[in-house]
């Protein structure tokens, strides 16, 4: 962010001190560290009329620096017939406090803790945070409420501006011209694992885990897609970087899962699995399957064809990477390391639903440490 910073009293008294002396523009703004135009541009906004002459014109010399009238042969005397002008600080220096206040009217913090709150806005927001989340983490330093926070940004008082916030844009809704037909694999069979049949399950067992799961891409040129894997009780959620995804790739991602936190603790943890139609995820038997044990490790149903709504909580988190993985650039230059990054970065995030805290602190309080650090 650039470092602004408004003049004071005592600068601005220099300035005058400068002007009655003589001095030049430059060698004034590098005493007091601002750039000449700023100085010029004070000087110009703030000069006051002495008297008004009789002839309508101003003097040439108060076109250019320093803008009034000092060393004339004619200032103190009745041979000048041009409007006379004078800088007096004191008076600019209330002329700037007022306009101060008008701008920044609603807010009741001094200048100090001001830029320091603008600095914190900016920081979490380039760093991918919510307001929310940036309230939160410095609420030891923030006396503010998200509301007043987000009031500042659109009122423009900060720097950062509503459209460096993620989600703040409205986009246009988007026109279906044409009707999309499925073209669905007839050799699987989804028997037993259609949505309906999902609905009929979790009915007979309420208050089971759900796992949502999704792939996330940017071109279709790219090698590598994220799998994104959330349990949306506790808003946890894995991702795995899966070069060239296929049948195989996804079920080496459950195989390997079972094995780093034991069959007993996969049995527990992940009991049901959503997922949408997507030809990498029609292995049936061997994602339900344990490659350990041969028996039923967890249950698998499909979304209906082009219902996303379905599993609305890991679209919201495929909307969230979207903040780390833009649309259009290529996923193909991370590696796994960075995508494991991001997963912590996002289990580290305060969230409102969690009553402020984070997934991971609620995963641990749920479960325990030990089988967190074996998922990762």
């Amino acid at each position: 962010m650039k470092d602004w910073k408004h003049l004071t009293l005592e600068q601005r008294k220099a300035i005058s001190n400068g002007i009655s002396h003589n001095y030049k523009l430059k060698d004034i703004a590098e005493t007091l560290g601002f750039d000449p135009t700023s100085i010029s541009k004070e000087v110009k906004r703030n000069r006051e009329s002495i008297t008004i002459g009789t002839n309508i014109t101003n003097c040439k010399k108060v076109n250019r620096w320093p803008y009034v009238c000092t060393g004339c042969n004619k200032k103190y005397n009745n041979q000048c017939c041009f409007t006379k002008y004078k800088y007096d600080a004191k008076k600019a220096q209330d002329k700037a406090d007022l306009n101060l206040v008008i701008s920044r009217r609603g807010i009741d913090i001094d200048d100090e803790k001001f830029k320091q709150l603008d600095n914190i806005v900016k920081e979490g927001v380039d760093n991918k945070k919510s307001i929310y989340q940036i309230t939160i983490e410095n609420k030891d330093v923030i006396d503010k409420s998200v509301t007043t926070l987000y009031r500042y940004v659109n009122k423009g008082y900060l720097t950062t501006k509503r459209m460096d916030l993620p989600y703040a844009v409205t986009y246009k809704k988007r026109k279906h011209n044409k009707k999309y037909e499925y073209s669905e694999n007839k050799e699987i069979d989804r028997t037993g694992h259609t949505y309906i049949d999902y609905l009929s399950y979790i009915h007979k067992h309420p208050g089971i885990y759900v796992w949502q799961l999704d792939f996330l891409g940017t071109i279709k040129t790219d090698n590598n897609n994220i799998l994104s894997f959330i349990l949306p009780d506790l808003q946890f959620v894995l991702l795995d970087l899966i070069k060239n995804p296929n049948q195989e790739k996804v079920v080496e991602f459950f195989d390997e899962l079972e094995e780093r936190i034991g069959t007993d603790a996969f049995l527990e943890l992940i009991p049901v699995v959503l997922t949408d139609r997507d030809p990498s995820f029609t292995d049936i038997e061997g994602i339900c399957f344990s490659k350990i044990t041969g028996e039923e490790r967890c249950k698998l149903f499909f979304c209906d064809s082009y219902v996303s709504n379905q599993k609305p909580n890991v679209e919201n988190i495929n909307k969230q990477l979207r903040l780390f993985f833009p649309k259009g650039k290529t996923i193909d230059t991370y590696t796994k390391k960075d995508i494991k990054n991001v997963n912590q970065t996002l289990l580290s995030r305060p969230l409102k639903s969690l009553d402020s805290f984070t997934p991971k602190d609620v995963f641990i309080n749920v479960f325990d440490e030990d089988l967190f650090n074996k998922l990762f």
